[in-house]
């Protein structure tokens, strides 16, 4: 998982694991299906493994494959109720798609904890539906559908997306969000099926923080390299953005308002670079990934660079580069590359996401609003434009980024969520 391009939410199982360290009143057990264990000394459990891993797989595939999971996962645990009680252990799903049927796992006995990275209601309605309604309106015509019994023939994408999040509301004990934006998405979403005050009190918001360790001598002599390599010099303006390549981050906007900026003619006689740092997504990934790259074939004067995936050596230096760091995503339910470029000392320039509004002082940064997609290019490039104007401003920018990144380490989190799992049987 270092090395394969799964998104934040693979990300944050991963360190958990490695952050929990069991002692001799409890174990842990890790169900997953990739190749290799997490973690060196970790009881792992391999169900539902994919040939080449799940980054290339489509829409449909990838639905097939959360059912195979879900199944596995399951029976799994079922068949296991001797060995795992369900009276002194504790399920912790990361993530809602890709996780056991919690019904049955609840009917069972067995206290469960959801990890939630995405609300897919919401993020469905954003890149497919075009926020064509309020996620909260769309839940209740799914209850009314599901009242009725015609969500049975539904796709099973659909099901996927309503119905295992519905599930996931009335069978955790405890709800963990990375931001109060998510949490209060879900209360008018599920208020209705589970009491909102009953669901406030079962959801935890936890932001994950970072987890990047501090730069070390080797890295500035790569970025150095990087510099020569990239022939940037003193009066270069270089921008980062670092992301899976997919429709939800928003690359395409950013793409598009430095074409405005270029048009307009407001970047005459300036050296700018952008480096487009991730690997495509699975599902719509590679579509998405050839139309950033005809977009970025447009610019004159901004010089793009695809840099691909890197992994935290490489990252390490290339934070090292940038004088400034941009979010563009249409939809983030947390945004650890934020935290992580905060951590780096970087400002930010970002889209006014989920979990952004309770991570990115003022001081640290600039948030966008985007009214819609449509309207985001013209606000993008104006703040652009007023940020690139002023780099002493951005260096202290930068200064009180990495001042609040320190006060947000991921072990607290982990901590945090380790808590919630043990408090459901208190």
């Amino acid at each position: 998982m270092d090395r394969t391009p799964l998104g934040g939410g693979a990300m944050v199982g991963l360190q958990l694991v490695r952050h929990w360290r069991p002692d001799a009143s409890w174990r842990l057990v890790v169900l997953g299906s990739g190749p290799e264990t997490p973690s060196s000394g970790l009881k792992y459990v391999r169900l539902a493994g994919q040939d080449g891993g799940i980054v290339d797989l489509s829409e449909l595939r990838y639905a097939r494959f959360c059912r195979e999971f879900e199944a596995a996962t399951t029976e799994w645990i079922l068949s296991r109720r001797g060995e795992f009680k369900p009276e002194e252990t504790a399920i912790v799903v990361n993530d809602i798609s890709e996780g056991p049927t919690l019904g049955e796992l609840a009917r069972a006995g067995y206290r469960i904890l959801s990890i939630w990275h995405v609300d897919v209601v919401d993020y469905f309605n954003k890149l497919y539906l075009r926020r064509f309604l309020a996620p909260e309106k769309l839940t209740r015509i799914h209850e009314r559908l599901r009242c009725l019994g015609v969500d049975q023939v539904l796709p099973d994408v659909l099901n996927l997306v309503f119905d295992k999040q519905r599930e996931t509301v009335v069978h955790s004990r405890r709800l963990v969000v990375p931001s109060t934006a998510m949490a209060d998405t879900i209360v008018r979403c599920y208020g209705g099926i589970a009491g909102e005050a009953e669901l406030r009190r079962r959801i935890a918001v936890i932001p994950w923080g970072v987890w990047a360790s501090d730069p070390t001598p080797a890295d500035a002599n790569r970025a150095d390299e990087l510099r020569d390599y990239h022939e940037i010099g003193s009066d270069t303006f270089v921008l980062m953005t670092l992301s899976r390549i997919s429709p939800e981050k928003g690359i395409h906007l950013l793409l598009e308002a430095l074409r405005l900026l270029e048009v307009n003619d407001k970047l005459a006689g300036q050296d700018v670079r952008l480096f487009i740092c991730g690997e495509p997504a699975f599902m719509m990934g590679q579509s998405y990934h050839k139309k950033v790259r005809q977009v970025a074939a447009r610019l004159k004067q901004v010089k793009v660079i695809f840099v691909g995936y890197l992994d935290a050596e490489a990252k390490r230096a290339y934070f090292r580069l940038p004088h400034l760091f941009v979010s563009p995503s249409i939809h983030e339910s947390y945004g650890l590359n934020v935290v992580e470029a905060m951590h780096a000392g970087l400002p930010i320039l970002a889209s006014d996401h989920y979990g952004v509004r309770d991570t990115l002082p003022a001081d640290a940064g600039r948030l966008v609003h985007y009214p819609s997609p449509g309207k985001a290019p013209p606000l993008l490039a104006a703040a652009l434009l007023e940020m690139m104007s002023d780099r002493e401003r951005l260096k202290k920018m930068g200064t009180a980024a990495r001042a609040a990144a320190q006060d947000m380490p991921f072990s607290s989190a982990a901590d945090a969520v380790g808590a919630a799992a043990r408090g459901m049987f208190s």
